[in-house]
């Protein structure tokens, strides 16, 4: 009687990551504005993944608008850029009561691959006093 053993492929169960992985971030902003002020908004960018990424373009969005969209170079593997184009002014609105939404995306055109493409925006709302 011969007894053997089946073996299989070994397989790696550590999570791969592969590319980059663009998070937008939280957005850091007023929770509130009195009608008809400059507000001003800003937030990093994070690339979570193991590989840079090259320029990719950026936006920022009210009340689902588009208000803001611009160029945001390359970010290195595992880095945090806060000083790149992540920065939106907007004047809040000459009628005061209810909220609005603010949204910030990065990587807008999908121009970056990445192993992730869910974290890509993050928002909040703003009352209008």
């Amino acid at each position: 009687m011969a007894l053997g053993l089946l073996a299989g492929p070994a397989t790696n169960t550590a999570a791969a990551q592969s590319g980059p992985d663009l998070y937008a971030g939280i957005i850091d902003g007023p929770l509130w504005a009195p009608a008809g002020t400059p507000v001003h908004f800003e937030t990093c960018v994070e690339n979570q993944g193991d590989q840079g990424t090259g320029v990719f373009n950026i936006a920022w969005y009210v009340g689902g608008v588009r208000q803001g969209y611009g160029s945001h170079e390359g970010v290195p593997a595992k880095t945090r850029v806060c000083n790149g184009n992540s920065q939106f002014y907007w004047t809040a609105p000459n009628d005061p009561g209810g909220s609005r939404h603010i949204k910030w995306v990065v990587d807008e055109d999908n121009h970056v691959q990445e192993s992730n493409e869910d974290n890509n925006s993050t928002s909040y709302s703003i009352e209008i006093y």
